[in-house]
């Protein structure tokens, strides 16, 4: 749900067509809840601040003396329409209006007549197009529980370059939509064209991301992607929302299609994406782009929904079900179409890479809010839609054996120590396995486990790992864990060694963190069964060197010199 009015905001340009219009949507206001740890500000950093960003309504009024068409009962997809003959129940005229690149027609929340079409012509430098359907988007959403106020209303359909619309809406039934409106959008300039994106590749022709698979790597790395920067997500369009919302894990990936045009250049890529994060916000209401990804025809991979593409966000893309799933989009039409081979590849890897890291298991059903579905489903297994279309969703199968054969030799040691720790300790994957510096680490709900390359895998959580977390983690001076939190061997008293340092953990005591030179003098000492016995301090920094005291005494060290003095209470 929309936090504050929809109204002008820099870079973008908020208004109505030439003629009788009306304004945009107005947002819903409503109450705001970020989700722990995340910012109450409602911008991303990757974002980048939009410039020219049209989103503009016209209403299409209700035809009250509706009549008879002649086009025979039924909908465009085969299913059999009510009784009755097919009726236009709404219709804008063919009118100019200001360029745009994209539409989309949305109505009033509420019931819809039952075989309803949405068809649209588009005037082009060419003169008016015939008319063409466009596809209803009942199942992309917010869930009714998370905002039951958005507006309804199809996909949004890619036209290119166009300076005129007409709309019409049939059904054979009697109920009719509330508050039609068809809505254009104009992506305004390329990011790279204004600055606004930082170098990285854009609509490449044929990105690595769409290559040709080549064997099971040893670890899925994350595809190129696009980031919401250089593809130039707008920051003034998801400002008024809450901060972005998470689940807990990644369970399963929803494949989807954008039911747009398949015929784009790669340079338009881009400014799809942008069409479609403007229409989604401006024209539905919601609070940023639906999908998590989107994919297209040339193998590009976009970051969608802000929140970190690593984390479980919680999209609009599945209704009920879009919490703890990841919703990812081909960019086109597959009712008809193919898919292409670069967008399978693709999807391939970018589904390996984010079910691969996160310990996900490609075969088998999942429950996701009280329903079962495959690991890798279509939108159409979890609601009534044609999404992905035919053609996509007969794909599945193969691209559910692909990915598994991608994740063939993907092996991770942390998954099979998490496995023998209990999933009720670890708790489930919040962030996958990725790599830092010379190893690996896995964020989970209640800890994080660190494998340095070529060891053994080691569990971090509690107080001890937020100590380690705020001197650095693995690049601090600590460096890799060597050991799990075990007992000592002085009373109750916990330890954890490091590749350059230990940990100890005195019940009820703050930590005590002991490293470098003064650490190598603890251990020729006989650590805490000599002497000095357990630290009462961490590394101190005194004017030429560190010191650190003990129970039985104190080391000091003079870096200039490389010299110890210990002196024993």
């Amino acid at each position: 749900m929309r936090t504050g009015a929809a109204v002008a905001t820099a870079g973008l340009i908020l208004g109505t067509m030439a003629g009788p219009t009306t304004a945009a949507p107005a947002a819903i206001a409503g109450p705001s809840h970020p989700p722990e740890g995340a910012s109450s500000a409602g911008t991303a950093a990757g974002d980048a601040s939009g410039d020219g960003t049209e989103v503009r309504s016209r209403a299409v009024p209700a035809t009250p003396d509706a009549t008879p068409d002649g086009t025979p009962d039924g909908t465009p997809d085969g299913t059999p329409a009510p009784t009755g003959r097919v009726r236009t129940v709404a219709e804008l005229a063919p009118v100019r209006t200001d360029p745009f690149a994209l539409l989309g027609v949305t109505w009033a929340p509420g019931p819809v007549p039952s075989g309803l079409q949405v068809e649209v012509r588009v005037h082009t430098t060419a003169g008016w197009g015939d008319w063409q359907p466009i596809e209803q988007d009942s199942g992309h959403a917010p869930s009714a529980v998370e905002d039951a106020e958005v507006r309804a209303g199809t996909a949004p359909l890619w036209v290119g370059s166009a300076d005129g619309v007409a709309v019409r809406l049939k059904s054979a039934s009697a109920g009719g939509l509330a508050d039609v409106q068809v809505v254009t959008v104009d992506p305004g300039p390329d990011p790279a064209a204004t600055g606004l994106s930082a170098a990285g590749p854009l609509g490449q022709a044929r990105p690595t991301s769409g290559d040709r698979l080549k064997g099971s790597p040893n670890f899925p790395q994350q595809p190129a992607i696009i980031s919401r920067r250089q593809w130039g997500a707008d920051r003034s369009l998801v400002e008024p929302c809450f901060s972005p919302r998470y689940g807990s894990m990644a369970k399963m990936v929803f494949v989807h299609h954008t039911a747009g045009a398949n015929s784009y250049s790669a340079r338009e890529s881009p400014a799809i994406v942008r069409s479609i994060l403007a229409y989604h916000t401006r024209g539905q209401n919601w609070c940023d782009i639906g999908y998590n990804a989107l994919i297209d025809r040339f193998g590009n991979i976009y970051a969608g929904r802000r929140g970190g593409l690593r984390k479980p966000v919680r999209g609009a893309h599945a209704g009920d079900f879009n919490v703890n799933t990841v919703g990812v989009s081909l960019m086109g039409n597959f009712e008809n179409a193919e898919p292409s081979r670069r967008t399978r590849r693709a999807l391939v890897r970018f589904v390996g890479w984010r079910l691969g890291t996160s310990f996900t298991p490609v075969r088998g059903r999942v429950r996701v809010e009280g329903e079962r579905f495959a690991r890798i489903s279509g939108h159409r297994d979890a609601m009534s839609t044609a999404c992905p279309g035919r053609n996509a969703y007969d794909r599945l199968p193969g691209i559910r054996d692909r990915v598994e054969r991608y994740l063939r030799d993907y092996r991770p040691a942390a998954e099979r120590k998490a496995d023998r720790l209990g999933r009720d300790r670890t708790g489930p994957v919040f962030v996958g396995e990725q790599r830092s510096h010379g190893g690996k680490y896995t964020r989970f709900a209640h800890g994080r486990m660190y494998v340095k390359r070529g060891g053994r895998p080691h569990w971090l959580t509690g107080r001890v790992l937020k100590r380690y977390r705020t001197e650095d983690g693995v690049v601090g001076a600590l460096g890799w864990p060597r050991s799990d939190i075990h007992r000592s061997s002085v009373g109750r008293v916990r330890l954890i060694s490091f590749k350059h340092g230990r940990m100890y953990v005195p019940p009820g005591k703050r930590i005590r963190e002991l490293h470098g030179r003064v650490l190598d003098r603890y251990g020729w000492l006989g650590f805490a069964g000599g002497r000095l016995g357990l630290p009462t301090s961490s590394i101190q920094r005194t004017r030429g060197g560190q010191k650190a005291t003990f129970r039985g005494g104190t080391i000091r060290w003079d870096r200039s010199s490389d010299s110890f003095v210990v002196t024993f209470r």
